[in-house]
């Protein structure tokens, strides 16, 4: 469909970039390939903060002028290979080039945005004090103005109907939980359950309604976020085939994305521990942060007060200010105790 517009055209190689005004878009990989590559007026990197800055130096000389737009508490850039040496350098070439550059030059100019398009406020209300301490903002969407609609059942009610109820009456975030068991990565009763919910909101001819339209739910509205592959494919194996376009992934994979509806299979669900990388506040950040309209986190019982019993060691790298782990354990809590609070979290017993 993009290739039939008149003022759009496909490239593969550099030497065939257009000569006169217009907007060229690749990723950065390829960028650092192009021989010769013209210099551009400006040049936009978004998702900056997945960028790590060795990268970003391959591309820098590519504009005078360059706008880095991201977000800075989601999952910092994935390197490979051993950064020792560079550990303690706030500006080292594993940095998200955002924090880099602002590091090297500390009088760059930094806007924050104050609203989020995405979110609605009910769910801004927990994740900005969880993830965003320092960072306020609101919802640009109306109260009220994003919601699910459900009809009667035609026969029965499943235990999962509780956490549908309770979004239709308003809360966009809610968790479902399962007795307490320590069950590794794989979690085929929490995999079950996540494909049951979603098949119940079709049961019950689930609507979905974004300021003032309202639309049948469609299974390529709804979006599956897991920590694990192998958590990814435990329920991409159990969605029937009229499920089949619904999008089920890693959150690594996820960022960026979004969905009307969303169900999050917790990272320190069934574990016996909560290690830094189930613990890690941008990865739960970006589970709780994709959908329009409604979350689910489905997961097992006991998470905080596993996390009470692994409080963090207080470990830091000389000269660095943050504490990664003692920021993702403290956003775990923050979250699971605002849910209790506000009683959003539904008890269910496996195949229910």
């Amino acid at each position: 469909m993009l290739n039939g517009l008149p003022n759009l055209a496909t490239i593969r190689s550099g030497n065939d970039l257009p000569v006169g005004p217009s907007v060229v878009i690749s990723n950065a990989a390829k960028w650092s390939w192009i021989q010769n590559p013209p210099l551009f007026d400006l040049q936009i990197v978004d998702e900056a903060f997945q960028l790590p800055d060795y990268r970003f130096q391959q591309i820098a000389g590519l504009a005078r002028r360059f706008v880095l737009v991201g977000d800075p508490d989601q999952i910092p850039p994935v390197v490979t290979c051993e950064i020792e040496r560079w550990k303690c350098d706030r500006a080292g070439p594993h940095v998200a080039c955002p924090k880099a550059l602002t590091e090297r030059h500390p009088g760059v100019r930094r806007l924050a945005l104050p609203v989020s398009r995405r979110l609605v406020e009910d769910t801004v209300r927990f994740v900005q004090p969880a993830f965003y301490p320092d960072l306020p903002f609101t919802a640009l969407s109306n109260s009220g103005g994003r919601r699910l609609r459900l009809t009667t059942p035609v026969s029965g009610r499943a235990s999962a109907d509780s956490a549908l109820d309770l979004v239709v009456r308003g809360a966009s975030l809610c968790m479902v939980e399962l007795p307490a068991k320590i069950t590794g990565e794989v979690d085929e009763e929490v995999a079950v359950t996540i494909v049951r919910m979603i098949e119940r909101l079709f049961a019950r001819r689930a609507t979905v309604i974004e300021d003032s339209l309202a639309r049948n739910l469609d299974p390529s509205m709804i979006g599956i976020v897991c920590a694990h592959v192998s958590q990814v494919n435990a329920i991409r194996e159990r969605l029937p085939a009229n499920l089949s376009d619904v999008f089920v992934e890693t959150s690594d994979r996820f960022q960026g994305l979004e969905r009307q509806l969303m169900f999050v299979h917790h990272p320190l669900s069934g574990r016996a521990d909560a290690s830094t990388f189930h613990l890690a506040a941008g990865r739960l950040c970006v589970m709780m942060s994709r959908h329009r309209v409604a979350c689910w986190l489905v997961g097992r019982a006991g998470i905080s007060d596993r996390l009470l019993r692994h409080a963090p060691s207080g470990d830091r790298t000389l000269g660095i200010e943050e504490d990664a782990e003692f920021e993702g354990w403290r956003a775990h809590l923050s979250i699971l105790r605002k849910l209790a609070d506000e009683r959003r979290i539904i008890s269910l017993q496996p195949g229910n």
